[in-house]
């Protein structure tokens, strides 16, 4: 083989190491994110059951703590994944507040329910796959 075959194989070979990479730095990134999202979701449940409620301050915080983390990860997943896949996340959290401020417990276990759904649904669709990478 000559030098330029030899050049070109190392130069396909790094070219799919860096999509693989790029790969499982977007699948690492799309499961933390997810994974922080479903952890709150549980925490605030906990802290509904605790405190009796939803007209709670530390539930009010909780959820307050959610949007603000998914308005970071959000920001970082627009560049991988369509906003109008995982734009209704925010619209759910949002939902999640104004149950608050309006007290319907129903309501907002009804929206909580939802974005735990949307999180397992995300899961399963964005990350890295065989796709990504060809």
């Amino acid at each position: 083989m000559t030098k330029y075959g030899w050049i070109k194989l190392f130069s396909i070979f790094v070219l799919i190491g860096i999509l693989v990479a790029v790969c499982v730095v977007e699948d690492r990134l799309v499961i933390t994110s997810l994974d922080r999202v479903n952890r709150f979701c549980y925490e605030i449940e906990s802290a509904v059951e605790k405190n009796g409620g939803i007209v709670n301050g530390e539930v009010a915080s909780l959820v307050d703590n959610l949007e603000y983390q998914w308005e970071k990860d959000e920001s970082s997943l627009c560049f991988m994944v369509n906003h109008k896949s995982i734009e209704q996340l925010a619209v759910e959290i949002v939902r999640l507040k104004t149950y608050i401020d309006e007290e319907e417990p129903i309501e907002f276990y009804v929206s909580l329910d939802i974005i735990k759904n949307y999180v397992e649904t995300f899961q399963h669709f964005m990350g890295a796959s065989f796709h990504n990478i060809l």
